[in-house]
């Protein structure tokens, strides 16, 4: 069914049948309506009605509210015609003048065209204002284009002659809209006639602009309303009619409107200030000719669009005679118009995602970036993907002419190249924002990702005690091993740096406690607040089944607060050392140590040893020899570098204590020729210690000779 006999469609806020929020003519702003809750009167309005007008209508049934009116079909008994009778809802009845209401309508009434939708009569009645039209069979614009999406383009030409045609008539008698959409268009036997003529001007006269307001009516619908008509203006001509008509035939070419927004508001300053996407990208089988037509009609200054609607009529009509439309009507792809073959789109892509990510590679290592943004930046690629491909097919469909049946929420009219990259480029902004945020929270201290340096909580250069990592394994030599490798990684650190354990056992032994006890959390957090120390590192490890979980907290030798815990799990015993650099890292991060300089830092299994039995023999090594037991330290020290010939660590506490016990000069030099030899593999302080060994213990040279020396080995 037509006319407004159609079923209730889906309104655009702030129109004349909808006030969901109001528009101020006047001020041109848009504010929040009073409810105009129908429920108080809509149950007693049938029987008030047909008391009231029975001796006119019979009203037949309800077709449903256009807005806060209510639309019936009705009999004109007198005629025994079939009629649409409109009923103002009583808030708005009792703002208008029901003469100058009904004095608009017979003006609106005079229009006799075959494209307008006659208004039959109007009248009030007990309070009530209503107007009639005549019932037309059909549908509106609107259901045509939520069942078909864009429509082909010859049907979209001939609309538009007979719409403007509707309104070139209308206009020629002083006639103006106000109120162009798809909601007003009907289609009845495949021809457009226009509905609500003049009823837009008829509120507008009739009522007081202030008193209007009041009720949330607004004269005309903010996705169809002219830069002029959203201002506020009262003096609109027929160029704010073609405006709206350029609207609509941007939507019924492309499938959505121009321009969209979360509010009225929005949408209003859309109109004002931004430029609607092309028409060739959105649909590329446009005519260039028709996409001219369109743009011109949506010109923000009304100087510069079509001046009358004749003009306009004429540039359609000459179109629809240039065979343009014909050609287009068989599908045949326009020319210029060119497909994109999926393996070069694919192509294309391939190439800038890689360049993409390795610019983000880059940055990342460059500017000691967190890990999660590379990541980040695949996911982005990778979502990225079906998304271009979906809009080079839709746009191979527009080119062809195929353009299918659209998805209930509209996404395949909305998907263009230029959007999925226009969509990408937002989402790395969006990450390159985010990480903008993230490391100028970590360096300022702000927050959780905030360093302790950066926040106060620790200086650069300080000197941090690292306790033994307290031991809930079944191996019980796991302990030691893992506290020596957390030490030997901690002091790659170029930030902070760990108190020697010698230093450690001279500050016991003046504290007068057995230098040769365990280093608990307890016993570091007293020796930390005796000389100054601000915090403590206290490990620990879990046993999970076959895993290991290694974990270390960072704690206020003040206040004894944890600052920062770390965790990592190792599967098993063979990933204990990944565990342990993993924690060792996370903790110089927080600190403040950069990203870029741990990741220069050589692995931990590299600057010591990869076999966990040759580090238990070392670290059980260095603590006999705190003991005082040589013997059995050598001992274990020659299972250490038997277990991992390439424990360069171990090669050099060999050597020294033999050159220092004077045992085995050979074998002595031999430990110490190897851990020289094996230099490159240590943090840079154990480097330092090897090569002075090697030259003074091995060569003899003097201190002014090492140069020398190192330069010829």
């Amino acid at each position: 069914m037509g006319a407004a006999g159609r079923p209730p469609q889906p309104r655009e806020p702030n129109s004349i049948s909808t006030p969901a929020s109001l528009a101020c003519p006047q001020a041109g702003a848009y504010l929040p309506a009073r409810s105009l809750s129908p429920g108080g009167w809509v149950d007693q309005l049938l029987d008030k009605l047909k008391t009231s007008l029975g001796s006119r209508y019979r009203i037949e049934r309800e077709l449903g509210g256009g807005g806060m009116s209510r639309v019936y079909l009705a009999e004109e008994i007198e005629l025994g015609r079939k009629v649409v009778l409109k009923v103002l809802p009583p808030e708005l009845a009792a703002v208008l003048s029901p003469e100058r209401f009904e004095r608009e309508v017979r003006v609106a009434a005079s229009l006799q065209h075959p494209h307008i939708v006659t208004l039959l009569a109007s009248g009030s009645a007990d309070g009530i204002l209503y107007y009639t039209m005549p019932f037309v069979e059909g549908e509106s614009l609107r259901t045509r284009l939520e069942r078909e999406g864009e429509l082909p383009v010859p049907d979209v030409v001939r609309m538009l002659i007979e719409i403007v045609d509707a309104l070139g008539y209308a206009h020629s008698l002083g006639v103006i809209h106000r109120d162009i959409k798809p909601d007003n268009i009907l289609l009845s036997h495949h021809h457009a006639v226009i509905t609500d003529f003049g009823i837009a001007r008829a509120l507008s006269v009739a009522g007081e602009t202030s008193r209007l307001t009041e009720t949330g009516i607004s004269i005309g619908t903010p996705t169809y309303m002219a830069p002029e008509q959203a201002a506020g203006g009262l003096d609109l001509d027929q160029r704010a009619d073609i405006y709206s008509v350029g609207v609509l035939a941007y939507e019924i070419l492309a499938g959505e409107p121009p321009f969209r927004g979360p509010t009225a508001q929005a949408v209003i300053a859309a109109h004002m200030i931004r430029k609607p996407e092309s028409l060739a990208e959105l649909r590329p089988s446009v005519p260039p000719e028709l996409a001219a037509i369109v743009s011109r009609c949506l010109e923000k200054r009304p100087a510069d669009r079509f001046q009358k609607t004749g003009d306009l009529l004429a540039a359609l009509v000459a179109l629809s005679g240039s065979g343009v439309t014909t050609t287009l009507a068989g599908a045949v792809p326009l020319p210029g118009a060119a497909a994109w073959p999926l393996p070069r789109v694919l192509g294309w892509f391939g190439l800038a995602g890689a360049a993409l990510l390795g610019v983000a590679w880059g940055l990342r290592n460059l500017l000691g970036l967190p890990d999660w943004f590379f990541v980040a930046a695949v996911v982005l690629l990778a979502a990225g993907l079906p998304i271009v491909v979906m809009a080079a097919l839709a746009h191979n469909r527009r080119v062809s002419g195929r353009t299918g049946q659209p998805t209930p929420d509209g996404s395949r009219r909305r998907l263009t190249l230029r959007r999925a990259v226009t969509g990408g480029v937002a989402a790395f902004t969006t990450l390159g924002v985010v990480t903008t945020a993230y490391m100028g929270m970590r360096a300022l201290g702000i927050g959780p990702v905030g360093t302790l340096v950066a926040s106060g909580k620790l200086s650069e250069r300080d000197r941090l005690i690292i306790a033994d990592f307290s031991n809930q394994t079944r191996d019980t030599l796991l302990g030691p091993a893992v506290t020596q490798a957390f030490r030997v990684d901690f002091a790659q650190s170029k930030l902070v740096s760990p108190v020697e354990p010698d230093y450690i056992r001279r500050v016991l032994r003046l504290m007068q406690r057995p230098d040769s006890i365990p280093l608990s959390l307890d016993v570091a957090l007293d020796i930390a607040k005796r000389q100054g120390f601000k915090a403590v590192v206290a490990g620990d490890l879990r046993q999970a089944g076959p895993s290991i979980i290694v974990s270390a907290q960072l704690v206020s030798a003040d206040s004894g607060h944890v600052l920062f815990t770390a965790r990592a799990t190792a599967r098993d015993s063979t990933e204990i050392l990944d565990a342990v650099d993993k924690v060792s890292q996370r903790v110089r991060n927080k600190i403040g140590e950069s990203l870029r300089s741990l990741r220069a830092n050589a692995p931990l299994a590299e600057v010591t040893t990869g076999s966990l039995d040759a580090l238990r023999k070392y670290s059980q090594a260095i603590r006999v020899e705190s003991q005082g037991d040589h013997p059995r330290a050598i001992a274990l020290l020659e299972d250490a570098v038997a277990a991992d010939t390439g424990f360069a660590m171990a090669w050099r506490k060999l050597g020294t204590m033999l050159a220092n016990d004077n045992e085995r000069p050979a074998r002595a030099d031999e430990a110490l020729t190897r851990a020289f030899a094996l230099r490159d593999h240590l943090t840079f302080r154990e480097k330092k210690l090897t090569e002075d060994s090697y030259f003074m213990d091995v060569l003899g040279a003097d201190a002014s000779a090492k140069p020398r020396v190192r330069a010829a080995a």
